[in-house]
């Protein structure tokens, strides 16, 4: 565990740190997001923090999920059981069951890096034992070989 959590600081820098207006939509309810989140490196909010922010991957930007999602990753390695279920809501979110999420999944795709693709697959790989092969890991693994495909074709 400790060598994926390596893997993802690596692929994932924490500076610089992109604005608040940049990381979080701008809508209601996004108080704790900016207060928790936004304006600090990924590495700093607690594993807490970011089980308080889970409805992130709905209300962060784009920019904002690409920056902070190593933080929810590395919540759920280092303390799954006060992560809760930011498992759930990561494979829920980069499952393409609805145009909006596809779209923002494709957004997402062509932000990421080949070593932060690799992070994000390994991720879910390590993550499967756990849950079993579930539609919403089954999903999110196939946004990352999308997000691949997309690259390797020079398009994101």
């Amino acid at each position: 565990m400790m060598k994926l959590q390596q893997q993802i600081r690596d692929a994932f820098p924490t500076h610089p740190v992109p604005p608040a207006d940049a990381v979080v939509e701008n809508t209601y309810c996004v108080e704790h997001l900016l207060e928790l989140l936004a304006g600090r490196p990924w590495d700093v909010p607690s594993v807490r923090d970011y089980r308080c922010c889970d409805d992130g991957f709905s209300l962060l930007t784009t920019v904002g999920l690409h920056y902070y999602l190593p933080g929810y990753l590395t919540a759920e390695l280092v303390d799954p059981e006060t992560a809760d279920t930011i498992a759930e809501s990561i494979t829920f979110a980069m499952n393409r069951r609805s145009q909006f999420k596809s779209q923002r999944m494709d957004a997402l795709g062509a932000l990421l890096t080949r070593p932060q693709r690799a992070a994000i697959r390994d991720w879910l790989l390590q993550y499967e034992p756990e849950i079993g092969i579930d539609k919403h890991l089954r999903g999110s693994l196939m946004t990352v070989a999308d997000w691949d495909s997309k690259a390797d074709l020079g398009s994101g």
